[in-house]
């Protein structure tokens, strides 16, 4: 009879590193998370820094008085991230192999360091240890908890969650996907999501740092904030933008994606963006982090992790922000208070987690789009990023509560049932000026409006993931079903027309708007989904393929804010089929290719066309993409090349019919590297070459042209060197280019090409037993002047000179 145990009891059980038995149905195989040192040996004090692993064991043999043998060649490059604290030496040392690829044997004072044991059938086993029968080549069925190691250096991880297809190794996912990890996060001093995706290569921000929202333009389509999942559940992330202080890793998956998260509530189609929450680690966590980014912003992160019970069973991970002060721009200031609590349990037929998130945020004179001038008329130069042309009595506001719960179930070894929920309380309210340049001088004119809003989200998902084989053949299907729903309420006032300059911004005083007493309830939104996909796989999963369908309900009204009636309605459903192949040649090397669509709601006709009212079903946004993956190791790499069609809608000038008959076609090719190039040196980035072209336009109008906000060229590289001469001194550096933008459908209007240079350092020292990280950045060193994005027809500045310094002490 197939086994499963706990950690604790399995750890007790099993003290090498492999054990290998062999059952009915295949084999059993247990990663111990333990090295096989008595757990019950006295504590010692460890304080070993972040450094080369070899370098590090030295260390461990002079503080543990145990001899350490190991084979150089094979630690070549490898990193840890260190140990400190008073521990038995079984536990600094397996602290300090974490996420290396290595664990250690002993015989009698002698302790040998090993490679890991290879992952089970290409899943990764971390976290409790688990004892799982499966069929060869089968992974784990295990979504809480199975967590994915990182690659050398850990910026990136080695896989994720892959939406429907659950968690997968990067070599066995048929998607050009990143997941950038906590340490990445903290070492890049990222406030909020943006800062993270700065470094994507695939990526640009269409607001700066400290604008007080996030919103992304991927393959050359715009990715909204509220379009990020959190924990794999639309509709819980923060709306506008996202503290990044509860997140252990950013999941990005590029191009439609449909079949694996369903319909995005705003249809974003260009990619998928996932925030997995932060688990207590096996070890406890007392972090504390002070910050300051210029000019005076001040900051304290509390970061506090335990486990709990005989095997750890149950975590408590709680993180809080204060964060408040003046940003770089001229008169702009924000304010963000921010609770991450996440628990877990880890039973042995049972998993749980659960996440609570609280977020305040009041960001001045710094948010809302510039809209250009009339087509022909060229935009000028981008206004001094040191100053700010938004008055200094705008602000935008929000206050946002979230919750969920996901759970797991193994109902056999080889079939596991999942299922979520999740709520969050929106409420928003804001003064704000949306500019309109007049003309190629310089002079803007808006109307001021107070706008405030709620939005309440219910959303949850279900489903069973199961393996089985047929002949020679191994199946991984999934069956899930998902709903959103959503209510919003909205209420504006509009005061008179103010004009001002980007160059000479004039002090405006503030309007008087009318205060906002009540809100009504505007619109309702319900999305739901069902999906079932089948991965086919052939022994040691060289070949696998991946079909699957879903299909997907939309229904949305609206309604009038006075009188309540309903002034809309829109139901409509769609399915998007999927199909991809991955070809593992080499135990490094995978190819791929994949069909995919996005969904988004249909339009319905303007009162202005001659069929005004009709409701079209949604748009299907088509992807082919190729591509090759390569993992050395340390270093990894993906070439993708991809064709994505999304339709577009129109009135035809001589007949006034609306109708979906538009077409915007993005090709690209996308070139990424992650990892450890040689010891103590990493780099990350990539190139992405993107051709956005305007096809089946209005009377063929702009047929041919490029689309909007579509760089051909977008280029980022960042790296890190450990220097030989000052240990755990790093240096870093990042060059972000992104080439001219056009405007306007008709491309009479462009924006120039721009170039960001960011510098770095970052100390890691130990204050008496306490490990510290000293890290400083400059970004934007040379302190230019440019227009960031064309996105959504309006224009956003760049940040000036910023410079960001923090401390994170561990107790």
């Amino acid at each position: 009879m197939a086994r499963k145990w706990s950690a604790g009891s399995a750890q007790r059980r099993v003290m090498g590193a492999v054990l290998l038995a062999t059952v009915a149905t295949g084999p059993i195989m247990v990663a111990a998370t333990v090295p096989a040192l008595a757990q019950s040996e006295a504590g010692r004090t460890f304080t070993i820094p972040a450094q080369p692993l070899a370098d590090a064991l030295v260390l461990f043999g002079a503080q543990s008085g145990y001899q350490v043998t190991v084979d150089g060649a094979t630690i070549r490059g490898v990193r840890t991230s260190g140990v400190s604290g008073t521990l038995s030496p079984a536990q600094a040392l397996s602290q300090l192999l974490t996420g290396t690829g290595f664990t250690s044997r002993i015989t009698g004072n002698v302790v040998t360091i090993v490679p890991a044991p290879q992952s089970v059938d290409g899943a990764i086993l971390t976290g409790p240890l688990r004892v799982e029968e499966t069929i060869p080549t089968m992974p784990a069925q295990v979504e809480i908890g199975n967590l994915s190691p990182a690659y050398a250096g850990g910026q990136v991880a080695r896989g994720g969650k892959v939406g429907l297809l659950g968690s997968r190794d990067n070599l066995d996912t048929p998607f050009n996907v990143t997941q950038y990890t906590s340490q990445f996060i903290e070492d890049q001093q990222a406030q909020n999501l943006g800062d993270v995706l700065s470094s994507d290569p695939s990526i640009r921000n269409t607001y700066s740092r400290g604008s007080g929202r996030d919103e992304f333009n991927v393959r050359g389509f715009t990715l909204f904030n509220y379009d990020v999942s959190f924990n794999g559940l639309y509709g819980l992330s923060p709306r506008n933008s996202s503290a990044m202080i509860g997140v252990e890793r950013v999941e990005v998956l590029r191009g439609p994606n449909a079949l694996l998260n369903g319909m995005a509530p705003s249809g974003s189609i260009g990619g998928a963006i996932n925030l997995v929450p932060k688990r207590a680690e096996a070890e406890p966590i007392n972090r504390l982090t002070a910050s300051y980014v210029s000019d005076s912003q001040f900051g304290l992160h509390a970061d506090v992790g335990r486990r709990f019970g005989e095997a750890q069973q149950v975590g408590v991970r709680l993180n809080a922000l204060y964060r408040d002060g003046d940003t770089a721009p001229k008169n702009s200031r924000e304010d963000l208070k921010a609770t991450a609590l996440g628990l877990d349990y880890q039973g042995e037929r049972f998993r749980l987690e659960a996440d609570a998130n609280y977020q305040y945020r009041d960001t001045n004179a710094r948010s809302g789009l510039l809209f250009p001038p009339g087509a022909g008329t060229a935009i000028p130069r981008a206004p001094d990023t040191n100053g700010n042309f938004f008055p200094d009595w705008t602000y935008w506001q929000t206050d946002e509560l979230s919750g969920m719960v996901r759970g797991e179930f193994d109902f056999s070894p080889n079939w596991t049932g999942f299922a979520a929920v999740g709520a969050r309380s929106y409420d928003f309210e804001s003064v704000q000026t949306s500019w309109l340049m007049i003309d190629g001088a310089g002079t803007i004119g808006a109307i001021p409006a107070r706008l405030n809003e709620y939005m309440d989200s219910l959303t949850a998902e279900a489903g069973i993931r199961g393996q089985f084989a047929t002949g020679m053949l191994f199946h991984r299907p999934v069956l899930s079903t998902s709903v959103l729903d959503q209510d919003s309420g909205q209420m504006r006032v509009r005061g008179s027309t103010i004009f001002s300059n980007l160059y000479k911004p004039v002090r405006i005083a503030q309007p008087s708007l009318v205060a906002i007493t009540h809100i009504p309830k505007v619109g309702t939104t319900d999305i739901s989904s069902i999906a079932l996909a089948d991965t086919i796989a052939t022994a040691n999963d060289e070949v696998q393929l991946t079909i699957g369908l879903r299909h997907q309900k939309v229904e949305t009204a609206t309604f009038d804010g006075v009188s309540g009636a309903r002034t809309a309605h829109y139901d409509k459903s769609a399915t998007t089929p999927s199909v991809a192949l991955t070809v593992r040649p080499m135990e490094y090397l995978a190819v791929y290719g994949n069909y995919i669509e996005g969904l988004s709601q249909g339009p319905t006709a303007p009162s202005t066309a001659t069929n005004a009212g009709q409701v079209f079903a949604p748009f299907t946004t088509k992807q082919y993409e190729i591509g090759a993956k390569i993992d050395l190791d340390g270093f990894g790499a993906t070439l993708a090349l991809f064709q994505i069609d999304r339709p577009s809608s129109f009135v035809d000038p001589s007949t006034l019919i609306f109708d979906v008959d538009g077409n915007q076609r993005n090709r690209g090719i996308e070139l990424s590297v992650h990892g450890e190039v040689t010891e103590g040196v990493r780099l990350l980035g990539g190139i992405a070459l993107t051709n956005g072209e305007l096809t089946e336009t209005a009377g063929g109008t702009n047929d041919g042209n490029t689309a909007p906000a579509v760089p051909k060229r977008q280029f980022n590289l960042t790296g890190e060197w450990d220097t030989p001469f000052i240990p755990g001194l790093t240096l870093n550096s990042s060059l972000i280019h992104t080439s001219s933008q056009f405007v306007d459908v008709g491309n009479t209007q462009k924006i120039g090409n721009w170039t960001r240079w960011d510098l770095g350092v970052r100390y890691a020292f130990l204050a008496g037993d306490h490990p510290l990280t000293l890290r400083g950045t400059v970004e934007n060193v040379l302190n230019k002047d440019y227009w960031l994005s064309a996105a959504r027809e309006g224009l956003t500045v760049g940040a000036p000179r910023t410079v960001l310094v923090s401390i994170t002490a561990d107790f």
